[in-house]
């Protein structure tokens, strides 16, 4: 259950304020649309949509992998450059970390849903992965 995870999952809600403010004030169209979509994904972290059950993981550690990919994929345009590179590597490592999570709740339970969430947590970490290596020499 993810208020067991609140400070894993509250990483994630960082990471999203730090990206915000990577933005700046007056930062063009493109860091509006980050700022937008960072404060997005932060909403959504700080009130997950199911409860009792491994999908408010599973939803916190894809909503983390979307942010560290929007954070490295923006970073070299925003004015707040070094807070994007952070924010990208912090919600890289909360989606890991909530991917972990949400793996060890599944366990070794069979099943569609649980082959499903297994996939999405999986994907989470690989998306994560590739965010980190997108910044290459830039992190």
């Amino acid at each position: 259950m993810i208020s067991e995870h609140t400070d894993v999952v509250s990483a994630g809600v960082f990471a999203a304020e730090l990206l915000a403010g990577a933005c700046g004030p007056g930062g063009g169209l493109q860091a509006e649309t980050v700022r937008d979509l960072a404060e997005d994904l932060g909403r959504g972290l700080r009130s997950p949509s199911a409860t009792g059950t491994a999908d408010p993981l599973i939803e916190a550690s894809l909503a983390c992998a979307d942010l560290a990919t929007l954070a490295a994929c923006n970073a070299a345009a925003l004015p707040g450059r070094p807070r994007a590179v952070a924010a990208a590597h912090l919600a890289a490592g909360a989606a890991r970390a909530l991917a972990a999570l949400g793996e060890a709740e599944i366990g070794s339970r069979e099943g569609a849903y649980a082959q499903n969430a297994l996939r999405d947590l999986r994907s989470a970490g690989w998306k994560a992965d590739l965010a980190v290596r997108q910044l290459g020499g830039r992190g």
